[in-house]
């Protein structure tokens, strides 16, 4: 198996790639190769490195050698180390709305935050001070967020979505896109936004409770016009639950139906599909741009390693001995970041194969 993170061709504006890049040429050829067996093989320390007090719908997201936690109304900040040790960072503490944190996306030196009732932030990671804020209380909670340079793409729960700019702050610049065709039906709330690596697209993934509509929507960044529904003959609530732009091209998309599809926006066609074994919904992906994808699941902390050339899954790992959710991972491929509700847990793949290491098998 490749060394997770080993991308030939990086997206030019997607700087995630690039700092991946950027940690993969700072390892020894040996380590790669002992990191990657590691992977395939299981040996993982798992470690809880931020614990709640009560149960929370976390979210987290890693940005270099930051790790960002929602907390309620906080998202801290957490200093991750080489040697796999995580310290809170206190200083870095963004806080700034009364309103519980749903999702957040890190951008730079911004992060962009979206709120309970409608509310979106947007703050300077230097600074920790607001630069933007938009307050959408008629549209619900605000289920999902995604940025583009200075374009901000959020869904909300009653299935509108709003693409505005943070450098323009007249309401009547907004873009309002209302996928709920009935609005006296179930709101057909909006699961799901990503934004593409170049900003020629967006996509949206919905609850997919309407017959007419696919559950994966594209769009043009820039005119916000409908460009494409991706898919056909979908179930009835088969909601798309997380996106992830590969290229401007490609993309995955997962959710309540159990399978990971891979889209390829040039044929508007599904190129391969793959089937959660457990039959249980997947939460959330990760991917490294070339084979190896990660999926979360909605049962006992568990996530899956897949390689797109197989059709069934390489390993999969628990986190922690309770049943949760897994809301969100991220990863940097040498180490595996899940959000439980209880905290979140680190699974790190560094580790050697020694009977002084807490390894998992």
């Amino acid at each position: 198996m490749v060394f997770p993170g080993d991308v030939n061709i990086t997206c030019k504006g997607s700087p995630r790639q690039t700092s991946a890049q950027r940690r993969k040429r700072k390892i020894l050829l040996k380590d790669r190769c002992r990191i990657a067996k590691n992977w395939e093989t299981k040996i993982v320390k798992d470690t809880q490195v931020v614990k709640h007090k009560t149960k929370l719908m976390p979210w987290a997201r890693l940005h270099g050698q930051k790790l960002y936690v929602s907390n309620a109304v906080n998202i801290n900040c957490y200093d991750v180390f080489n040697d796999s040790t995580v310290k809170e960072d206190i200083s870095n503490r963004i806080s700034g709305c009364n309103y519980d944190v749903t999702k957040f996306v890190v951008n730079d030196d911004v992060l962009v935050s979206g709120f309970r009732e409608g509310r979106i932030i947007v703050f300077d990671t230097v600074s920790k001070e607001k630069k933007f804020e938009y307050s959408f209380d008629e549209c619900g909670d605000t289920q999902a967020v995604a940025v583009y340079n200075d374009t901000v793409v959020a869904g909300y729960q009653d299935g509108s979505v709003k693409v505005l700019n943070t450098k323009k702050y007249d309401s009547s610049d907004v873009v309002s896109i209302n996928n709920c065709s009935n609005p006296a039906s179930i709101p057909n709330r909006v699961w799901s936004v990503a934004t593409a690596p170049d900003g020629s697209t967006f996509t949206v993934g919905n609850a997919g409770l309407e017959t007419n509509r696919t559950p994966v929507e594209v769009y043009d960044l820039e005119s916000c016009r409908l460009l494409h529904n991706l898919g056909s003959g979908h179930k009835r609530g088969a909601g798309v639950l997380d996106i992830k732009y590969e290229t401007s091209h490609i993309m995955l998309t997962c959710g309540y139906d159990t399978s990971l599809r891979l889209w390829d926006l040039r044929t508007l066609s599904c190129e391969k599909e793959w089937t959660e074994p457990f039959d249980t919904e997947l939460s959330s992906i990760q991917s490294d741009g070339n084979n190896v994808m990660l999926t979360g699941t909605f049962q006992y902390g568990m996530t899956r390693l897949w390689d797109k050339r197989l059709n069934d899954p390489v390993q999969m790992y628990y986190c922690g001995q309770k049943r949760s959710p897994v809301y969100c991972l991220d990863t940097d491929f040498q180490r595996l970041f899940v959000a439980l509700d209880w905290g979140i847990h680190m699974l790190d793949f560094t580790v050697y194969n020694s009977h002084n290491k807490h390894v998992i098998r």
